[in-house]
């Protein structure tokens, strides 16, 4: 975890700041939401004035969390109030991303690194703050390591805030089975549901909340997309737009299916290719050793987790699946293969004394 100033320094400025203006990645996910939320309640309760942005809107699935409707949208109608606000900003904090070519240039020309607090837990990251970096790839999420770091002194945290940071939580894990789940993060977790809670609310707006139109869409797409990567344990689902149109579905109805199709049995990597007018997106999901994070990188941007990444390429949805087929084949094939015999031989729980 890097500091490259003293603890004390970083709270003095936190606790003297007036104005804050937080930030996250675009396509926000629950860790995202959640640690922005987080951030915002906490902060809020302690007479601040605090200014959530994303470059995109909240997901449907995670607009049960307080305070959703209050985190602003970078769009052209909303330009000139949130530059105005990022002009007046005291203190700026980013959270869940490490590359600054994920933010458009003109919402990255607001924030001033010298005045920046930083949480992230991603294993490609480059520190982005000139003084406070909170950066821990070991962490399970960014709402686990925000909890430890920035939002310590505020705890216990209001009920607002516990809602955002473990729904955070339980979405970058998968609701506690990755393998970046250790014991901390479910000490974490355990403070953060302490009675009162509504765990099965929670657990139910994220998890059991699903449309017959999604799955009849879901259902099409791996029926007639789905296919398998020669004899390598790698399942590919490419998904045109005119699928989504036929359905009339958006591309959140089909977010969940990178680990749907990962749990199917003899897969190790599945990876799922969305077609966008001007790029295709690529999810990759994997278990065992298998890194994602390297493979995202080969593509034109790419970035995550060592078992879940994403990846643009700026090609049609067929030269992206065929780039994606050769790069596994002549760059990955062994590796496929060697982890997934590894991963097998870890199943074997028999084994374990």
């Amino acid at each position: 975890m890097g500091y490259l100033r003293s603890k004390l320094e970083w709270r003095e400025a936190l606790l003297q700041a007036k104005r804050l203006f937080c930030l996250s990645h675009p396509r926000p996910d629950g860790d995202a939401v959640g640690a922005l939320l987080g951030i915002y309640h906490t902060l809020r309760a302690q007479g601040k004035e605090v200014l959530a942005v994303l470059p995109d809107p909240v997901p449907q699935y995670l607009r049960f969390l307080p305070g959703w409707e209050a985190i602003a949208v970078w769009s052209e109608e909303a330009k000139e109030t949130l530059t105005a606000a990022a002009l007046q900003a005291d203190l700026f904090i980013c959270v869940d991303f490490g590359k600054w070519d994920r933010i458009d240039e003109a919402l990255q020309a607001l924030i001033d690194p010298a005045r920046l607090i930083w949480v992230d837990h991603h294993a490609d990251s480059l520190p982005l703050a000139a003084q406070w970096n909170f950066w821990e790839p070991a962490a399970a999420a960014t709402c686990e390591l925000l909890y430890e770091t920035i939002l310590e002194p505020f705890r216990p945290l209001a009920m607002p805030a516990r809602l955002a940071l473990y729904t955070g939580l339980i979405t970058d894990t998968g609701g506690f089975r990755f393998r970046s789940v250790t014991p901390r993060t479910l000490q974490v977790a355990a403070e953060l549901i302490q009675p009162p809670f509504p765990l099965e609310a929670v657990h139910h707006y994220i998890f059991q909340r699903k449309k017959l139109s999604t799955l009849h869409l879901q259902a099409h797409l791996i029926q007639n997309y789905l296919q398998k990567l020669d004899d390598l344990p790698v399942l590919l689902l490419p998904i045109p737009a005119r699928e989504l149109e036929r359905f009339g579905a958006d591309w959140e109805e089909v977010e969940t299916l990178p680990n749907q199709i990962l749990a199917l049995e003899g897969v190790l990597l599945a990876v799922v290719l969305k077609e966008y007018p001007e790029a295709t997106r690529i999810s990759l999901r994997s278990v065992g050793d298998f890194p994602c994070h390297e493979v995202a990188q080969h593509f034109d941007k790419g970035g995550g987790h060592r078992n879940a990444a994403g990846a643009t390429l700026y090609r049609s949805l067929e030269e992206s699946l065929n780039f994606t087929k050769q790069l596994l084949q002549e760059v990955y094939a062994s590796r496929l293969l060697a982890d997934y015999r590894a991963f097998l031989e870890r199943l074997a729980l028999h084994q374990l004394q």
